[in-house]
């Protein structure tokens, strides 16, 4: 059985927030819930690491601790940014399913001492006997559409609380 290729689906977004600021909270997963729609996070209290495990549960009643779409991942790289030196940050978790799997990362690219651009990437596939058209179709509108709305909200939350 051959292996359907990845879908890819990218979207960024400037921040009035440094580099090393924006990483440290965009990368951690323990915080994503307060952007990314309807999911809560079972997994470590640690800061993520290579090998670490953690799972993301989305749902009507996930945050209430009820059963949704269970997505596990495994961090596979965690290397913060630089602005004085110019080098982009990068989080990379692989997708282990159920009903996911692949690669997705944040890279986050220092523009200036004040600013920096956020760019989540999904490259991914659903597992199971689905038709690789209804694959692209269902895998990239809907994670086009979570992840435009994730930023967003992260974005917000940077603009109101300020740069620390």
């Amino acid at each position: 059985m051959t292996t359907r290729p990845a879908y890819r689906v990218e979207v960024s977004r400037l921040l009035p927030v440094d580099a090393e600021a924006a990483f440290a909270r965009v990368s951690d997963p323990r915080h994503h819930p307060r952007w990314v729609p309807l999911t809560r996070y079972d997994g470590p209290t640690a800061a993520p690491a290579p090998g670490v495990g953690f799972t993301m549960v989305s749902g009507p009643g996930a945050r209430r601790g009820r059963a949704g779409f269970v997505d596990r991942m495994t961090t596979l790289q965690h290397v913060a940014p630089s602005t004085a030196e110019g080098t982009v940050g990068r989080n990379v978790v692989r997708k282990d399913g159920p009903a996911l799997s692949g690669t997705a990362g944040l890279d986050v690219v220092p523009v200036d001492a004040g600013r920096s651009r956020v760019v989540w990437w999904e490259e991914v596939r659903l597992v199971g006997p689905w038709p690789r058209r209804a694959n692209e179709r269902a895998v990239g509108l809907f994670l086009r559409a979570m992840l435009a709305v994730t930023l967003w909200r992260f974005s917000r939350e940077v603009c109101s609380r300020g740069r620390g």
